[in-house]
């Protein structure tokens, strides 16, 4: 089997992704922007061929896989690709356009608007009988300050194709409102703001299209509050909600999402779940390594099974909540060294955050797990005690 991959150091847990369809007898091709010497020499030595280019420009994405096709030809290989994968938001449209143009089985351009563009998400959930954020997507400022009088402040304005929390502001009143649209480009969409939990439902999804594996978060605040300065914390559940994993199944249907993990968030109110919108991807950070932490398997492994094999297999019954604990450059109650001296046992990983997550992951990652959900929430609240 002939993969191309797009982005493969980035971000660098899901290397493994490569290294494991390596082990499977994939053969992986892969382009990017990353200088190839500067990635590990595992996922390097995983790869047939890397060929450095501009993503964001596809004149040089087709020269770069013609370099590709032209290598494969010298090797013996026929040149062409069965599958095109990015697992990264920010290339999921390009994925879409090398399909397109080579006629790779896969998501199209026109899946995009369902897949990334926040209007269409909801429109697709209105279809399916789910309730949604009152709001539009607005195209000027006077669409925007209109719709505005229709709703009550605060109000929430962000990208109608956007990555987390870039680009999303709350505003309380006209005044903030009109001074945010002078700022911004493209389309957006304003919605009324919404108390509640957030909560995900994601997981794997087979070549038809089944859910083979599912996983449930809930967050202690929202990615925006964690941009803004406050600390990081979520939680992996042992157990998910059947209200939730029955929308979170429909929406899998609705959306058709296939070979591909995913990522869907709800507003949890009053018992009820209201979308907030869907990711064709694998949850971003460390939470692919959390799943894993919470079932002792592998879900890099069991994707790359399915991928080479058509099916595939993974431990399902969660033995452990996971937790995540960012945490900035603040002063703490416990010093690092006393965290391991008495939480070691219950430490999975441990780490600086690169560069690019610690505005919303915070510079240090703690993630923890434990059997009892009362102890993991007494141990995150000790780690996420300030002295200030």
């Amino acid at each position: 089997m002939e993969f191309l991959y797009i982005s493969p150091e980035f971000p660098p847990n899901y290397a493994q992704f490569v290294l494991r369809l390596n082990d499977e007898g994939v053969n992986v091709w892969a382009i990017g922007e990353a200088d190839f010497f500067s990635m590990p020499d595992s996922l390097r030595s995983a790869l047939k061929y890397y060929a450095r280019t501009d993503l964001n420009s596809f004149p040089a994405v087709k020269e770069a896989v013609a370099d590709l096709h032209n290598t494969q030809a010298a090797a013996g290989v026929t040149p062409g690709f069965d599958i095109v994968e990015s697992n990264n938001e920010t290339w999921l449209s390009l994925e879409a356009r090398i399909n397109e143009a080579y006629d790779i089985r896969g998501i199209r351009p026109l899946d995009i608007e369902l897949l990334q563009r926040k209007s269409g998400m909801k429109a697709r959930f209105k279809e399916v009988g789910l309730r949604v954020a009152q709001g539009e997507r607005v195209q000027n400022p006077p669409h925007a300050l209109q719709l505005a009088k229709t709703l009550e402040y605060p109000l929430i304005l962000k990208p109608d194709i956007g990555v987390g929390a870039a680009g999303i502001c709350k505003v309380t009143d006209e005044s903030e409102l009109y001074q945010s649209l002078q700022r911004l480009e493209g389309d957006y969409v304003l919605e009324e703001f919404v108390e509640g939990r957030i909560v995900t439902y994601d997981g794997l999804t087979d070549w038809d299209g089944n859910v083979i594996f599912e996983n449930s978060l809930t967050y202690g605040d929202g990615v925006l509050d964690c941009v803004l300065g406050k600390d990081t914390f979520f939680y992996l559940k042992r157990e998910i909600q059947e209200t939730l994993a029955g929308i979170g199944r429909r929406l899998v249907g609705a959306f058709g999402i296939r070979r591909k993990f995913f990522h869907f968030e709800f507003f949890e109110i009053d018992g009820e779940y209201m979308p907030i919108e869907i990711n064709c991807r694998p949850p971003g950070g460390p939470i692919v390594d959390m799943m894993n932490y919470s079932v002792n398997d592998d879900l890099y492994a069991a994707y790359a099974r399915m991928i080479a094999h058509g099916r595939t297999s993974i431990e399902t019954d969660k033995k452990y909540y996971c937790a995540y604990i960012g945490r900035r450059d603040r002063n703490y109650t416990l010093p690092h060294d006393e965290i391991m001296a008495r939480y070691g046992e219950q430490m999975a990983e441990y780490g600086e955050n690169p560069l690019i997550y610690q505005g919303a992951m915070g510079r240090y990652r703690y993630i923890i797990r434990d059997p009892s959900k009362a102890r993991l929430l007494k141990i995150s609240s000790e780690l996420l005690k300030t002295s200030d």
